[in-house]
């Protein structure tokens, strides 16, 4: 029996790089996301694209996914090879880049739900949550300043996110916006899913670069000191908190890593020192998925302000002038559509984090080969026109009776049901769901019932996308032209007095940064 064809791919004259030079191109122009959606909507809902010696393919359509990532998830559920990322930056130690099949990813994803993202965790880092946006909302409201200026309220998210996830996974927090944390963790994060995209590393795509003598390789002498430096980062942590717990002097809290070195088996990981630097990961995926997606929720605001005014006359007819809590979101339906929503119009993760086939997988009349990378193309199915009818605009009302929790959606047997793809398919889907939707839905209400939401002066709608393009593929950048100012002085007095008392009631935490 013949084989079947392969899927479609875009035409390329170039025999050794193929379509590497235009993916480039495109990955300079902060429009590699756009490439992709127009090559599913030419070429349908899976193709592939020739980078140098290696196939990508993208998985364009949401009964593809099905088929693929979950139906097949015993065959399409190992990673690439990353020589940079996995290798050499994260040592074979990150829970996101290593293949199912190892015994490294099953011990970290087993610890990570068991210490981490299970739901009555999730529940349990309520507390943590709320005091840290609390927080962000008094140091916005007393300084007008930080408000006006992106790349100060870009910090300021950012702080509230990673002292959220340190404290429950170190017991130590970030309290300050200057701190120097908050950019370190952000960059080792971003060097590790940069290297993850199509071409950005050669030797990813060239593999045999990888057998060059060490002084012509520069991006493994750097990758190997990047290392070095985050487990050492890791250690310290790890060593700090260990005299804490020996002086009496830890947070009365249960943390991720106190779990760890209080289980007998570590649970299951292979040492103290290994468990501080997947601390790190968590923090790093938990926190930059929060952080990204609020700055996207903003610029959703800004450019869509109908839609802002209803969220937010939703929210004072539901809690008044108090603060709104976790809580509050069973009887704000239109928040969680307002998440969905977000989630579908920018994902933050826009082209999957890729895997790889371990036999040949058949999808209708096509074959993708054993050994193949796949992407689920986030970006084109949310922009698909006939399952998100006008798919530019913000829509909320589109998921209007959907009150399911992403896990919900994620595990529905009917895929067409399904709101979004933010958080992957089949067996690497993102562990961190229950986490990542209690700590979004925060940071919507809470940022929308405390101010007003405006574009800088000078800036006029429609804002160009393009215009303020972030790292991530899809997802605006420091240039967003938002600024935040608090609604009335009442609502300033009323976050104070909450503050204040928050403060009080919380238990002394060591700074993530000492």
């Amino acid at each position: 029996m013949a084989l079947l064809p392969l899927p479609p791919s875009p035409p390329t004259t170039n025999i050794i790089a193929g379509h590497l030079p235009t993916v480039l191109k495109a990955a300079k122009e902060h429009r590699q996301h756009l490439l992709f959606q127009n090559w599913a909507a030419e070429y349908g809902e899976v193709f592939f694209v020739q980078l140098g010696t290696i196939q990508e393919y993208f998985i364009n359509s949401d009964q593809a996914v099905r088929a693929i990532f979950d139906k097949a998830a015993a065959q399409t559920s190992e990673r690439p090879r990353w020589i940079v990322s996995n290798e050499q930056i994260c040592n074979r130690l990150n829970l996101l880049l290593l293949s199912s099949s190892e015994k490294a990813w099953k011990s970290q994803r087993k610890a990570t739900t068991f210490g981490l993202t299970n739901l009555n965790l999730a529940d349990a880092g309520l507390p943590f949550l709320h005091f840290e946006t609390l927080k962000f909302l008094n140091d916005i409201a007393q300084n007008p300043n930080k408000g006006a200026d992106p790349q100060s309220l870009w910090s300021s998210i950012g702080r509230y996110t990673y002292s959220t996830f340190s404290s429950q996974i170190f017991g130590l927090d970030v309290p300050d916006d200057n701190s120097p944390v908050i950019d370190y963790i952000f960059e080792t994060g971003l060097a590790q899913i940069l290297g993850m995209l199509p071409g950005y590393y050669l030797v990813d795509t060239f593999n045999i670069l990888d057998k060059l003598p060490l002084f012509l390789k520069p991006w493994e002498r750097d990758a190997k000191s990047r290392h070095k430096r985050d487990y050492e980062w890791c250690r310290d942590k790890l060593e700090r908190v260990k005299s804490l717990i020996d002086a009496g002097e830890a947070p009365p809290h249960m943390t991720f890593i106190r779990r760890v070195i209080e289980d007998p088996n570590h649970l299951g990981l292979d040492s103290l020192e290994d468990a501080a630097y997947l601390g790190m990961m968590l923090i790093i995926g938990a926190s930059d998925t929060s952080r990204i997606s609020t700055w996207s929720f903003l610029e959703a605001m800004l450019t869509f302000p109908d839609v802002c005014s209803k969220a937010r006359k939703v929210i004072d007819d539901a809690v008044g002038d108090r603060v709104p809590v976790y809580e509050d979101l069973e009887r704000v339906p239109y928040i969680r559509q307002v998440m969905k929503e977000s989630w579908r119009w920018r994902p933050p993760v826009a082209l999957g984090h890729p895997h790889t086939t371990t036999r040949d997988i058949i999808y209708k009349d096509y074959r993708i080969p054993k050994g193949a990378r796949i992407h689920l193309n986030a970006w084109a199915i949310h922009r698909d026109p006939k399952r998100y009818p006008d798919p530019d605009r913000f829509i909320p009302e589109r998921f209007e009776g959907d009150t399911r929790s992403s896990q919900e959606s994620a595990a529905s047997p009917d895929v067409s049901k399904r709101d979004h793809f933010v958080f992957g398919a089949g067996r690497r889907i993102c562990p961190g769901y229950h986490v990542a939707d209690r700590s979004f839905a925060v940071s919507v209400m809470r940022i929308l019932w405390a101010f007003d939401i405006s574009l800088k002066p000078g800036t006029k709608l429609p804002l160009d996308p393009q215009s303020f393009p972030g790292d991530m593929p899809g997802n605006p950048g420091l240039d967003l032209p938002v600024v935040l100012t608090v609604r009335s002085p009442e609502r300033l007095a009323t976050i104070q007095k909450e503050f204040e008392g928050a403060v009080q009631g919380r238990a002394k935490m060591e700074p993530l940064a000492g």
